[in-house]
């Protein structure tokens, strides 16, 4: 899941909740650039005494080994380092204050991650009422009634503007087919939660029967606020 702040993006992966920690001092660094600061060295850092201290008491905190809170992964000029967010917003702190105080911002105080969760969640749920509308055939597929309502859903939340824009990207070859919109740059803690709002609006109105058709659920759609 890429994740946007000023100044860059942080790639974590929101089942693990695991960071490329390169991605993280580089957009650390360029804070400490602004605040005319030297930048500082990943490996230098995690040699410091006091991160081994760190580390040591997130151990004794949470259990598990050292790569529970950080490792490394590969050789020479391609290794990568991982950390889990807890030890991320260590090193924001450690970075620079501006820094610490988006990182926390995105992570705690909007819950981006758990948000993203509950949206695929509420999307699943959703699913399962589109297929109880009065006007599906029972036994049927109802896939191409999906993949609509998720076009409506994205358009609605992010805009025409771009979602005209990724779809050109994608037929020039510069974003993969695959790209997943909610896992990018584009979707921020508002765009997250206005999802879940949605979708959850979508279930009760299928629930109370105010919306019983494919066409009614379009309707709905667009007047979402």
């Amino acid at each position: 899941m890429n994740i946007a702040f000023p100044n860059g993006t942080l790639n974590i992966y929101h089942k693990s909740q695991m960071g490329n920690l390169k991605d993280v001092f580089k957009l650390g660094n360029k804070y400490r650039v602004l605040e005319d600061k030297e930048p500082i060295r990943l490996n230098q850092f995690l040699n410091r005494k006091d991160v081994k201290e760190f580390i040591k008491s997130a151990m004794e905190i949470q259990g598990g080994e050292e790569s529970d809170i950080w490792y490394k992964k590969g050789r020479g000029k391609n290794v990568q380092y991982f950390g889990n967010l807890h030890f991320i917003i260590y090193c924001a702190e450690m970075l620079s204050p501006k820094f610490h105080w988006y990182i926390i911002d995105v992570f705690i105080s909007n819950h981006i991650l758990k948000s993203r969760d509950d949206g695929g969640n509420d999307f699943k749920e959703l699913n399962e009422y589109l297929n109880k509308l009065g006007d599906r055939v029972a036994g049927k597929d109802n896939q191409g009634l999906f993949i609509q309502v998720a076009m409506k859903l994205r358009e609605k939340i992010f805009g025409k503007e771009i979602m005209d824009r990724i779809n050109q990207d994608k037929k020039e070859g510069k974003l993969s087919k695959n790209f997943n919109i909610w896992n990018s740059k584009y979707a921020n803690s508002l765009h997250q939660e206005r999802r879940v709002r949605y979708e959850s609006l979508l279930i009760n109105y299928i629930q109370m029967g105010f919306v019983n058709s494919k066409e009614e659920v379009y309707r709905a759609i667009d007047k979402l606020r």
